[in-house]
């Protein structure tokens, strides 16, 4: 992974730093540590991390969400944070499939991000990477026909012959994507033959009222929305849809 406004080098850029033709083993063992996954085939390192090691600096540590990964901000500058930034409706949208995870915290009824939260939208995940990102992960040759096909958006940008995907991109497209039995359902105008579950309507009406004291408490953060998923045994994605949901409704 190449972590959000961070630049990698491949093999071929970080010899040329050193003026060199290639990466003997020695040089390779003597450099920072790679940031792409291990094992993965193709080794990428951190610019600056490189630059530091040449100059003799002290190797700098990697930021996760820029130099105040804890700051708080707001849905607006949180979108502004993004690369390229992002319109309010599409980060609206993000939210509330899950592609962007919830709010931090709720301050005086107004959600705010940690911006390391925000900016993880824009890490850069390799193929592999990227399809653990799925909700529901397919194996590696599943994954891979799927990009032979076509069927998954171009990857945003390719270092040293990697493709990468924001992981944006990559959760953008799962959650909009089709899943099994898409398109399925009554025909319009065919009524019913069989009543409704009414123990799932039931479990339904309990989620909703506990959502909606939290949403009065100002307590839908991360945290309590991670516990609330882990206890009914749902995604949190699914819990931030529902917040989404009965935040549009008023209720």
């Amino acid at each position: 992974m190449i972590p959000a406004g961070r630049t990698g080098l491949g093999t071929a850029d970080v010899a040329k730093r050193m003026h060199r033709k290639t990466l003997p083993p020695e040089v390779r063992q003597a450099l920072p540590a790679p940031i792409s996954r291990e094992g993965a085939r193709t080794a990428i390192w951190d610019a600056g991390q490189i630059d530091a090691y040449l100059a003799g600096q002290k190797i700098p540590d990697l930021s996760f969400g820029g130099s105040s990964p804890d700051e708080l901000v707001t849905a607006d500058q949180a979108r502004r944070e993004l690369e390229g930034s992002v319109s309010s409706a599409d980060f609206e949208r993000y939210v509330r499939e899950g592609s962007i995870p919830g709010p931090d915290k709720v301050i005086d009824g107004v959600p705010h991000w940690k911006r390391s939260t925000v900016l993880a939208a824009d890490d850069l995940l390799d193929r592999d990477e990227a399809r653990l990102e799925l909700r529901n992960p397919i194996t590696p040759a599943s994954w891979g026909g799927y990009i032979h096909q076509g069927r998954v958006p171009d990857p945003d940008v390719t270092l040293a012959g990697v493709p990468h995907w924001k992981r944006l991109t990559i959760r953008d497209w799962d959650v909009n994507r089709p899943g099994p039995g898409a398109g399925a359902g009554r025909p319009k105008g065919i009524r019913e033959t069989k009543p409704r579950n009414t123990a799932n309507n039931a479990k339904r009406k309990a989620r909703q009222e506990f959502l909606q004291a939290l949403l009065a408490k100002d307590e839908a953060t991360s945290q309590s929305v991670s516990e609330f998923a882990e206890r009914e045994g749902i995604s949190r994605r699914t819990v931030w849809r529902m917040i989404s949901d009965l935040r549009e409704t008023g209720a």
